[in-house]
C-alpha cells in the first residue's frame, strides 16, 4: 500500500492541473486498480523523471491521467508512463502526442492486450521513439490480427528495421494489420527481406529507401489479390530470390503474379508453376520473370488432358538444360524467343493446330466453292473460360479464317473433322451466294419496312445491315436471318455433297446445348433458341416447352420452306422477314390470351416456361449460334459493284446491339482478317510492338492469308524475321521487324550526270552484257497454234484417227523469243556511315549510287529482271527496307528519280534486310536468283554489333544460298578483309573502293553467276 504521504504528494501534484476533486479521484483509482502496491510511489518517480526530460510532456501526461481514469485504464499506469518517459528521452513533442492519443487507443484494446502492447512499445522506444508512437497508433488493429505467440517475431523485425532506418520501421509498423492477414508468419521475414533488397544508392552515394517504402505500402494489396496463403508465400519467396539479383524483376513478378495465377486453370498448376519458378529464380531473375509471364499461354496450349503435366515438365527440363550452359540462352528459351523453345511448345500442343492441316483445308474448301481461297488463323484465346473463335469469311470473299487451334474432341481425327465442317460451312456460303445478294433486289422490302414501322431511312441502304437497322429489334432479325441462311446452306451442302451429311450431322449433334433459363429468357429468345435446335438436329428429337409449343410449331413450319434445291440468299432474307412479322403476331395474340400467373403455378416440364410478364419485354438479347457455324456479318452482303473500303467501313453502324448473336459481330466489320487488321493498324508501324503471344508465335499459319506481321497499311508493310544468336546457338524467333516502303523520289539529275560522266564505262558494259543475251528464237513443238505444222504431231494425229482414238489438237510449231530466266536483287546499305567522304571528296553513298546506275544500264541491256532495294533503320523493331525499283518497274521515270533521291539514313541490320530481300527473290519465277549486297563495312545497330552481327549476317547469307538464292557481296571498305572473310566466307564477295573498278569486275562476276 502506498503511504498516505505519497498519496497526498501525488494528489497535490495533480491538483495544480486537474483540480482537487479530479486529482483525488485519479489517486484513489490508481491505488485501487494498480497491480503493484507501490504504484503511487512509482507514478511520482516517473512523473519527476518525465518533468526533468520534458516538462511539457509531463503536463500532457497529467492531463491524460484524467482520461485514463475515465476509461478505466489506470491498472496499466506505470508501463504507460514508463513508455512516455522513454519516448520523451528521444523527443518531447512525440511524448506529448503519445500522452494525448494513447488513452483512446488503449481503451480499444482488451485488458489482456494492453500489457503486451505497452511492453512492445517500450522495447521499440528504446531504439526509436517514432517507431514506438506509430506502433501504439496501429496497436488496436494489430492486436486483432496477431496472436500473442506471434508478437515477438513481428517486434523483432521492427527492431531490425529500426537499426537500418526508422522510416522503414514506421512504414512496416503501419502495414502490420494489412500484411498479417495475407501472409503466414513464416513468410513475413521473407517479405521484409524482399523489401530490403530494394535499397539503392542515390546520386550522393547514400541509401535510398523510397523503393522499400513503396513496397511496404503497396504489396499487401497485391498479395491480397493472390488466392491462397500458400501461393502468396511462394510468390514472396520467388520475389525475394529475384530481388537479390535484380530488384526491378522482383517488383515486376510481384505486380504481375495475381494476373498470371488467375490465368492458370487449377490450384495444382499454380503450385507447380510457382515451385518451378523458384528453381529458375535461384539461377537468374530475368529468366524467372520471362518464365512466369509465358506460363499461362504455354499451359493453355498444352491443355489439361492426359500427360499435360509431363509435357510441361519436359519443356521445363529442356529450358533448365539450356540455362545450365548459357544464361542468355535460358532467358531467350523461357521468353519463348528461340526456335528450340517454340519447337518444344509445338511438340507439347494438345489438339490440332491449323498450321498442320492448313493446306488440306484450303484444297478442300477450294474444291467445294470452285475458287481460289486463302486460309488464315484467327486471333484466338486458349483460356478455358473463353469460347472458340468463330470461322469468318473475308470482305473480298477470298479468305476463310479458322481458329488457330481446335481441341474440342479427344482424338486427332475428330478435331480435323470439325475443321473440315467449319471450312465447308464457310465455303458453302461462298458457293451458294450468301454474300452476293444485290441489295437493290430488296428495295421493295426496304420501302415496306418504312411504311410498316414508320421509321424514316436515316441514310442510303448499301448493305443488308442497313436493311436490318430498319427493324425495331435489329438483333432479332439478324438472328433469324443467320438461322435461316445457315439452314439453307447446310441443306444445299448435304444435297450437293452427300459425303458431308454424316459429318455435319455428327458435329451438329455434339454442338447442341440448350441455353439455361437461369439467364431469364424472354419468349422471343426462347422461340429463337428452339428454332435453332430444329435447324441443327432432327426435329423429332427436340422437346419444346409447352408454353411456346404452338408458336414454335407454326414458325418452324414456315422455316422449313427454305429446304429446297433452288433456295436463294434473297429467299432467306425474305423468309427471315416473314418469321419476324409472324412472331410479332403470335406474341401479340399470346399477350391477350394468357393471363398473368406466378412462376410457382407454371406446369412442370422438361424446360420451364417463361413468366407471362416476360412476354411484354421489348428487349432481345442475341443468341449464341453453334460454334461450327461461322460469324455471319450482314454488312458483307452488299452491292459488290459499288463497294469500297470507305463505304463498307461506314455501313451497318445503325444496327448495333449488345452481344454478338447468331450473326456474329453486331454491326461490326467483316469477319475474316478484320479483327487482325484492326490490331495491325494500331501497332504494325509502331516501334517496340507488344510481345507476340504464343498463339501468334506457335499457331500462325505459314504462307496462308494475311497475318499481322505482313499486313499493309498505306504504303508500308511490316514483316517479322528471326535472327541468329551465336552466343546461344539458336534463332531468336520473330525478333526483327522489317518495314518495307517506297523510296522517296528526288530528281533524275544524278542519273543523267553519272551516265554522261561514265559514258565510256556505260558503253563497255552495254556491249558486254548485250553479248550475253540469248540469240534468236527457239522452236517449240506441240502447240495449239503457231507458224508451222509440227509434222511429227500431224503424223501422230492421222494414226490416232485411223485407230479410232480421239486425236490431239497440238499439231503446230511456235517460235518463241529466247529469254534468260534470271532474277537479281541489289541490296544497298543506306546507313549513316555512307555519308563519309573518300577520295576526291566523294561520299560512299555517291559511289554506291553511281554503281547502281551502271548496273541498271547493264541489266537493261541483257534483259534480266532486277530490283534495287536499300536498307537502314534503328533497332530491331524498325529495320527500314526501301524499294528503289521493283522487279516489275521500269528503270526510267520514277525509279530513276528514286535512285537519285537516295540519302544516308541511320544504322544497318544486315541479317534482317538480307532475309527480306531473299523472300522477295523467292517470289519471282526464275531459274537463277541472285542477291547482290552492297555495303560500306561492318553491320551496326542497337544491340547488333561485333560477333553477334557478323554471325547473324553470315547465317542469313547461308539461309539465302540454301533456299536457292545465290548471294554475292560487294564491300566499299579498304580495311574490310579481316572481318569480311568471316562474315562473307561462305559466299562470293568483292572488296572495292572506287567506281572505276566496276566495269572491269562486275561483268565477270555477273557472267559467272548467271552462265
Amino acid at each position: 500500500m502506498a503511504s498516505g504521504r505519497s498519496s497526498e504528494q501525488l494528489r497535490d501534484l495533480l491538483a495544480e492541473q486537474l483540480g482537487p476533486d479530479t486529482a483525488a479521484a485519479v489517486v484513489t483509482a490508481i491505488a485501487d486498480s494498480a497491480a503493484r502496491p507501490d504504484a503511487i510511489d512509482g507514478v511520482l518517480v516517473l512523473l519527476d523523471e518525465l518533468t526533468e526530460e520534458a516538462p511539457k510532456a509531463a503536463r500532457a501526461a497529467i492531463d491524460a491521467l484524467a482520461d485514463m481514469q475515465r476509461r478505466g485504464l489506470l491498472a496499466e499506469v506505470l508501463p504507460w508512463i514508463d513508455l512516455g518517459v522513454a519516448i520523451a528521452a528521444d523527443s518531447g513533442a512525440l511524448a506529448m502526442r503519445f500522452f494525448k492519443e494513447s488513452p483512446l487507443l488503449l481503451g480499444l484494446l482488451e485488458p489482456s492486450g494492453r500489457a503486451i502492447v505497452l511492453a512492445a512499445g517500450l522495447e521499440l522506444a528504446d531504439r526509436q521513439a517514432n517507431v514506438a508512437v506509430e506502433f501504439i497508433r496501429i496497436a488496436p488493429e494489430a492486436v486483432a490480427v496477431l496472436s500473442p505467440a506471434d508478437w515477438p517475431v513481428w517486434m523483432d523485425l521492427a527492431c531490425e528495421l529500426t537499426e537500418t532506418d526508422f522510416a522503414l520501421a514506421v512504414e512496416y509498423i503501419r502495414q502490420i494489420p494489412s500484411i498479417a492477414h495475407v501472409l503466414s508468419l513464416d513468410a513475413v521475414r521473407a517479405w521484409v527481406r524482399f523489401g530490403m533488397k530494394l535499397i539503392v544508392e542515390n546520386s550522393l552515394g547514400k541509401p535510398d529507401y523510397l523503393g522499400v517504402l513503396e513496397f511496404f505500402r503497396t504489396s499487401p494489396a497485391i498479395l491480397e489479390d493472390i488466392p491462397g496463403s500458400s501461393h502468396r508465400n511462394q510468390v514472396i519467396g520467388i520475389g525475394a530470390q529475384m530481388a537479390e539479383r535484380a530488384p526491378a524483376a522482383g517488383i515486376a513478378v510481384l505486380a504481375e503474379a495475381p494476373a498470371v495465377l488467375r490465368r492458370l486453370p487449377s490450384e495444382e498448376w499454380r503450385t507447380q508453376v510457382l515451385r518451378y519458378g523458384l528453381l529458375v529464380a535461384e539461377r537468374d531473375a530475368d529468366t524467372a520473370l520471362a518464365y512466369l509471364r509465358r506460363c499461362p499461354e504455354l499451359i493453355a496450349l498444352i491443355g489439361s488432358g492426359d500427360g499435360a503435366q509431363e509435357k510441361f515438365q519436359s519443356w521445363f527440363a529442356s529450358g533448365m538444360e539450356v540455362l545450365e550452359y548459357s544464361l542468355e540462352g535460358g532467358r531467350a528459351y523461357f521468353a519463348m524467343e528461340t526456335e528450340k523453345a517454340l519447337g518444344a511448345v509445338s511438340q507439347a500442343l494438345s489438339g490440332v493446330p491449323l498450321r498442320q492441316i492448313a493446306r488440306r483445308v484450303k484444297l478442300f474448301a477450294q474444291a467445294l466453292c470452285g475458287r481460289d481461297l486463302r486460309i488464315h488463323d484467327l486471333p484466338d484465346s486458349l483460356e478455358s473460360t473463353q469460347p472458340m473463335a468463330r470461322a469468318t469469311v473475308s470482305e473480298d470473299g477470298q479468305s476463310i479464317g479458322l481458329p488457330s487451334l481446335v481441341r474440342r474432341y479427344p482424338t486427332y481425327e475428330e478435331n480435323v473433322r470439325l475443321y473440315m465442317v467449319m471450312a465447308a460451312h464457310e465455303a458453302g456460303h461462298l458457293e451458294f451466294g450468301t454474300f452476293e445478294l444485290p441489295i437493290i433486289r430488296l428495295q421493295d422490302l426496304v420501302e415496306d419496312l418504312g411504311q410498316r414501322y414508320g421509321r424514316p431511312a436515316p441514310k442510303e441502304v448499301r448493305t443488308l445491315g442497313d436493311v436490318f437497322a430498319r427493324y425495331p429489334q435489329p438483333g432479332l432479325i439478324r438472328d433469324l436471318w443467320a438461322l435461316v441462311e445457315d439452314a439453307r446452306v447446310e441443306y444445299l451442302l448435304r444435297a450437293e455433297y452427300p459425303g458431308l451429311s454424316r459429318d455435319l450431322a455428327s458435329v451438329a449433334k455434339d454442338a447442341v446445348n440448350v441455353r439455361s433459363l437461369a439467364h431469364g429468357m424472354t419468349v422471343r429468345e426462347l422461340v429463337v433458341d428452339q428454332l435453332l435446335l430444329f435447324s441443327a438436329t432432327d426435329a423429332g428429337s427436340v422437346i419444346v416447352p409447352d408454353a411456346v409449343k404452338r408458336e414454335v410449331d407454326q414458325l418452324w413450319a414456315l422455316c422449313r420452306t427454305i429446304y429446297h434445291p433452288r433456295a436463294t440468299a434473297e429467299e432467306a432474307v425474305r423468309l427471315a422477314d416473314r418469321l419476324y412479322v409472324r412472331m410479332d403476331e403470335l406474341l401479340a395474340i399470346r399477350r391477350e390470351a394468357i393471363p398473368s400467373q406466378d412462376e410457382t403455378e407454371a406446369p412442370e416440364q422438361s424446360i420451364p416456361a417463361p413468366k407471362s410478364s416476360e412476354d411484354l419485354s421489348d428487349t432481345y438479347r442475341p443468341m449464341d449460334n453453334w460454334d461450327y457455324r461461322g460469324a455471319m456479318d450482314p454488312n458483307l452482303v452488299r452491292d459488290r459493284t459499288e463497294s469500297s473500303p470507305e463505304q463498307s467501313a461506314a455501313s451497318g453502324q445503325g444496327d448495333r446491339e449488345g452481344g454478338a448473336g447468331l450473326a456474329g459481330d453486331a454491326g461490326g466489320s467483316s469477319g475474316a482478317g478484320t479483327a487482325r487488321s484492326q490490331q495491325v493498324s494500331q501497332d504494325v508501324l509502331v516501334p517496340g510492338r507488344r510481345q507476340p503471344s504464343l498463339v501468334e508465335e506457335v499457331l500462325a499459319v505459314e504462307g496462308e492469308g494475311a497475318r499481322p506481321e505482313d499486313a499493309k497499311i498505306g504504303e508500308a508493310k511490316a514483316v517479322r524475321y528471326r535472327e541468329w544468336d551465336a552466343s546461344i546457338q539458336d534463332y531468336r524467333m520473330n525478333w526483327c521487324r522489317v518495314v518495307e516502303r517506297e523510296a522517296i523520289e528526288g530528281t533524275s539529275d544524278f542519273v543523267e550526270e553519272t551516265l554522261a560522266a561514265q559514258r565510256g564505262a556505260v558503253t563497255l558494259l552495254r556491249r558486254y552484257f548485250e553479248s550475253l543475251r540469248p540469240p534468236g528464237l527457239r522452236r517449240v513443238p506441240g502447240q495449239l497454234d503457231g507458224e508451222d505444222l509440227d509434222m511429227d504431231a500431224v503424223i501422230g494425229r492421222v494414226a490416232d484417227l485411223s485407230a479410232g482414238i480421239e486425236p490431239s489438237e497440238r499439231i503446230y510449231v511456235r517460235r518463241e523469243k529466247r529469254e534468260r530466266e534470271v532474277a537479281v536483287a541489289f541490296l544497298v546499305d543506306l546507313s549513316g556511315s555512307t555519308s563519309r567522304q573518300v577520295e576526291q571528296g566523294r561520299r560512299i553513298i555517291d559511289i554506291e549510287k553511281q554503281g547502281l546506275v551502271l548496273l541498271c544500264e547493264a541489266l537493261t541491256a541483257i534483259g534480266d529482271q532486277f530490283a534495287v532495294y536499300g536498307y537502314s533503320g534503328q533497332g530491331r523493331n524498325q529495320v527500314d527496307f526501301v524499294v528503289v525499283k521493283g522487279f516489275d518497274e521500269l528503270v526510267t521515270g520514277r525509279a530513276g528519280a528514286k535512285l537519285g533521291g537516295i540519302v544516308p539514313l541511320q544504322q544497318n541490320r544486315d541479317g534482317a534486310a538480307i532475309r527480306h530481300a531473299t523472300s522477295k527473290l523467292l517470289a519471282r519465277q526464275a531459274k537463277t536468283r541472285i542477291l547482290v549486297v552492297i555495303n560500306d563495312g561492318r553491320p551496326l545497330d542497337d544491340g547488333y554489333k561485333d560477333d553477334y552481327s557478323l554471325e547473324d549476317t553470315r547465317m542469313a547469307l547461308r539461309e539465302a544460298r540454301a533456299s536457292g538464292v545465290e548471294p554475292v557481296c560487294i564491300t566499299i571498305d579498304k580495311q574490310a578483309d579481316p572481318y569480311v572473310r568471316r562474315m562473307y566466307g561462305d559466299v562470293r564477295y568483292v572488296v572495292i573502293d572506287r567506281v572505276e573498278g566496276l566495269p572491269e569486275k562486275l561483268p565477270r562476276i555477273y557472267h559467272r553467276l548467271t552462265a
